[in-house]
């Protein structure tokens, strides 16, 4: 979800037929339009081989630039292997997600589940340059090992770097689901790292400056643990979002089995909040969700006055997945 520069709220969200939906919102999220496809999945044959798959349209994110264009990069991925390559494709809405353009396919992975591409997530520079980060197998065929890749554009997404940059990199694990933020001095990925027994999230930092000349590698000063009390090792907390409020103030979510099941298919939203990209403090759980229910792939929205939208995917009113809103506010703690 993304608050616009005329105030409304766009969310872009799948549905169970490997599309993505927009919607909008002008009343805070109180009522929203009815659907826009934004991107509609599609059936491919290899006739090479004669083998067809079903391509599901996942992981949307948007971005608005200082054009007032939306930008929205999703994931492509086959249904079945050697068919077609997993990828990252984006398209353009010049009239506030009414409408959107033609697909452009921004980078190409394997044609495999265990060598693809994944979860792309857009960073807007103070130059106008464009990033786009995603995690990456592609590099790491003989292995299962996975980096967060990145790549940007230097004209309002029309064009993008052919080479990718290596953002971070655990040998032997995998970094994954990135999310940046930035002050306009230096970058911070939100990422998963499963370096110690279960993924939990990290930051990869890197001035703009430098913009990721080297790699942050396992052991660099660069990577580092965001919440100011750490989780066990054993507690799952993965798919971890990151955003910086128009006054200043980060606020990190992600999804955790802490104090619930191991099995983290049942994880559940935690968001934590600093005055800097670290240590993180006061985690509160968005949603009351039942402990064989669940709240995942989440994210968060700024929505101005010190005020946050937490937005997930999750059952915790009912036997189906929906896509659910609330708000909350950042208040001082004088304690």
């Amino acid at each position: 979800m993304k608050r616009l520069g005329d105030g409304s709220l766009l969310v872009a969200y799948e549905n169970r037929k490997g599309d993505v939906l927009i919607k909008k919102s002008i009343d805070g999220g109180v009522t929203w339009s009815n659907p826009v496809i934004a991107f509609t999945g599609f059936d491919v044959i290899d006739n090479e081989n004669g083998r067809s798959a079903r391509i599901n349209i996942a992981n949307p994110e948007i971005i608005q630039l200082p054009n007032n264009d939306i930008l929205i990069a999703c994931n492509f991925r086959p249904n079945k292997d050697e068919v077609y390559p997993f990828s990252i494709a984006i398209k353009r809405s010049r009239d506030n997600g009414k409408t959107w353009g033609e697909e452009q396919i921004v980078y190409r992975a394997a044609p495999r589940f265990i060598d693809g591409c994944w979860e792309p997530s857009f960073l807007l520079l103070p130059d106008g340059r464009i990033q786009l980060y995603f995690a990456n197998e592609n590099p790491y065929q003989q292995s299962n090992e996975q980096e967060i890749s990145m790549i940007e554009s230097g004209d309002n997404g029309l064009t993008w770097s052919s080479e990718i940059t290596t953002v971070s990199f655990r040998a032997g694990f995998r970094d994954g689901m990135p999310v940046p933020a930035t002050d306009g001095k230096d970058i911070y990925v939100a990422i998963e790292d499963n370096g110690n027994e279960q993924f939990k999230p990290f930051i990869v930092k890197n001035s703009i400056k430098d913009n990721w000349k080297e790699p942050v590698f396992a052991h660099s000063s660069n990577r580092y643990s965001p919440l100011k009390v750490p989780l066990p090792s054993s507690v799952y907390a993965g798919a971890p979002y990151l955003i910086r409020t128009s006054e200043g103030i980060y606020v990190l979510s992600f999804q955790t089995t802490e104090n619930r099941t191991y099995n983290w298919e049942l994880s559940t939203m935690e968001v934590a909040i600093s005055d800097k990209p670290s240590d993180f403090i006061s985690p509160s759980q968005p949603f009351s969700v039942p402990l064989n229910k669940e709240a995942k792939w989440n994210s968060l929205c700024d929505l101005g006055n010190r005020e946050i939208a937490a937005v997930s995917s999750t059952n915790f009113r009912s036997d189906k997945i929906g896509i659910w809103m609330i708000k909350g506010k950042i208040v001082k703690n004088e304690n």
